[in-house]
C-alpha cells in the first residue's frame, strides 16, 4: 500500500484543517465570554444607555425583571445595584441640565460657565475632541456641544471663525460668484442674488446683522464654502441655501420663502432662523436651534441636534445620533437605523420603523407607532395611543397610556399605567 504524503496547501484546503480552525476559534471566544463575565464592570454614572449583564439583579433590595441595567427604566437618582452578592451605587441620570449656560465673548475667545465638547464640524466625528469651558477662535468655525457626565445634550453653540481679512461686497449688482471672504453691511442692503451663484471652497460670506438679501428669479446660493450671519438676517422671496461638499451654513434670522438643501456639507446650523423646508442628505452634523420650519427631513446626518423648536413634519433616515430637546412636532417619522434622543418634548403623530430606536424622556405623544423592528424606550412620560406591530418591542417605565394595541410585537410595563391593552389578531 502506498501513503501519499499531504502538503501544507492540501491540508489547508481539508475538512480536517477547518475543523481544527473552528475549534481554536470557539476557544478563544468562549475565553472572552468567560473573561468578560469574571471582570464584571459596573458604572458608578449612567445615563441613557444599556449594559448587558446576563445576571439577577436586584436594584434598591427589590428584584429586578431584567438581566441588564439601563437608564431608561430606571428612577434617577442613587440607585444601589446588587449582582452575586455585591452591591454597588450607581447614580442615575436621563435629563440634561435646566439650568442655563451663560457664553462670554471676547474678541479671539468664547467663555462658558460650563464645560463643552468642542467639534470642527468638518470632521463626521466626535473623537479627538475633549471638553473645555474656553475655546480660542481659529480660523475654521467651531461648535460647542453641552454634554454632561451622563451623555445628556442641554444645547449646542455655534462658535463664528475668526473674522479678519474680509472685503466689503458692493452691492449695486446682483451677488455672482465668490472667492475669497466677503462682508456684506446692512448699510448697504438690500444685496441681490440672481440665478444660480457659487460660494467656492476656502471662501465665505460673512452677513452683519441687519443684511437684506433678495431672492431674485428664485435664486439657488451653492455654498462649497462658508456663509455665516453674525446676528439675524433677512432673505426675501422664494430661493435655495444649497451646502455642498465641505460647506457650512449658520444661519440667523427669517427666510421663511427658503429652501435649505445639502447634498453632503460639514454643517448646517439654524439658529432663531424661520424657514420654509429643510432637505438634508448625508450633512456631518445638524442643529436646529430656537427655530421654526415647515418641513424637515434629514437623510444620513452622523448627528442631529433639535433644540427649542417648532416643526411641522420631521423625517429621520438613517441617522446616528439624534438629539431632541424640548421642541414640538406635528409629525415625526423615524425609519433606517437611526437612534432618536427626546426629552421634555411634544409630539402628535410618530412613528418608529426599520430598526430604528426612540428614547423618551418626560414627554408627550399623542400616536405612537412602532413597526418593522422598531423599538422604543418611554420613561416618566404621556402617551395617549400606542400601536405595535411588526416584531417590534416597546418598553414603558413609569409612563401613563391611553391605549395599547398589540399586533406582532411585544410589550414591557413596568412601573406603568396603560388603561386599555388590546391584542390584535391577523
Amino acid at each position: 500500500m502506498t501513503i501519499k504524503r499531504l502538503n501544507m496547501e492540501t491540508f489547508r484546503k481539508s475538512f480536517v484543517y477547518k475543523l481544527l480552525i473552528l475549534t481554536i476559534f470557539t476557544f478563544f471566544a468562549s475565553s472572552v465570554v468567560y473573561a468578560a463575565e469574571a471582570s464584571l464592570s459596573i458604572p458608578s454614572k449612567l445615563g441613557i444607555k444599556k449594559i448587558e449583564l446576563n445576571k439577577t439583579i436586584k436594584v434598591d433590595g427589590k428584584n429586578y425583571p431584567y438581566t441588564f441595567l439601563d437608564g431608561m427604566l430606571l428612577k434617577d437618582g442613587e440607585r444601589k445595584i446588587t449582582i452575586d452578592n455585591k452591591t454597588y451605587t450607581v447614580e442615575v441620570k436621563t435629563q440634561p441640565d435646566k439650568e442655563s449656560i451663560e457664553v462670554t465673548q471676547s474678541l479671539y475667545a468664547y467663555t462658558f460657565t460650563k464645560s463643552a465638547l468642542v467639534i470642527n464640524p468638518t470632521n463626521r466625528s466626535l473623537e479627538n475632541s475633549g471638553k473645555s469651558t474656553e475655546v480660542t477662535l481659529s480660523e475654521n468655525p467651531q461648535i460647542a456641544i453641552f454634554e454632561d457626565e451622563f451623555g445628556n445634550i442641554s444645547d449646542v453653540i455655534f462658535i463664528p471663525p475668526l473674522l479678519e481679512k474680509l472685503d466689503i461686497l458692493d452691492s449695486q449688482v446682483p451677488i455672482t460668484n465668490i472667492s475669497g471672504k466677503k462682508f456684506l453691511l446692512s448699510s448697504k442692503s438690500p444685496y441681490r442674488l440672481l440665478s444660480k451663484v457659487l460660494l467656492n471652497e476656502q471662501s465665505g460670506l460673512i452677513l452683519e446683522e441687519g443684511v437684506v438679501i433678495i431672492n431674485a428669479l428664485n435664486s439657488e446660493l451653492n455654498i462649497k464654502g462658508s456663509f455665516i450671519s453674525t446676528g439675524p438676517i433677512t432673505i426675501l422671496e422664494s430661493g435655495r441655501l444649497s451646502v455642498t461638499q465641505s460647506g457650512i451654513l449658520y444661519l440667523n434670522g427669517n427666510a421663511s420663502t427658503t429652501n435649505v438643501n445639502s447634498d453632503i456639507g460639514a454643517l448646517i446650523f439654524l439658529d432663531n432662523a424661520k424657514a420654509n423646508n429643510a432637505n438634508l442628505v448625508l450633512p456631518n452634523f445638524v442643529v436646529i436651534r430656537n427655530s421654526e420650519l415647515q418641513n424637515v427631513t434629514i437623510n444620513g446626518a452622523y448627528a442631529v441636534y433639535i433644540i427649542n423648536s417648532k416643526i411641522e413634519n420631521l423625517n429621520i433616515q438613517n441617522c446616528g445620533k439624534v438629539y431632541i430637546n424640548n421642541s414640538v412636532v406635528n409629525t415625526f417619522v423615524t425609519s433606517l437605523l437611526s437612534k432618536v434622543i427626546m426629552y421634555d418634548s411634544q409630539i402628535d403623530n410618530s412613528e418608529i420603523s426599520d430598526l430604528s430606536e426612540l428614547n423618551i424622556v418626560n414627554s408627550k405623544i399623542s400616536s405612537l407607532k412602532i413597526l418593522k423592528g422598531g423599538l422604543v424606550k418611554s420613561k416618566n412620560s404621556e402617551l395617549n395611543q400606542i400601536d405595535i406591530d411588526d416584531y417590534s418591542i416597546i418598553y414603558l417605565f413609569n409612563t401613563s397610556a391611553n391605549a395599547l394595541n398589540v399586533g406582532n410585537g411585544k410589550y414591557y410595563n413596568l412601573e406603568s399605567k396603560i388603561k386599555t391593552i388590546n391584542k390584535i389578531k391577523k
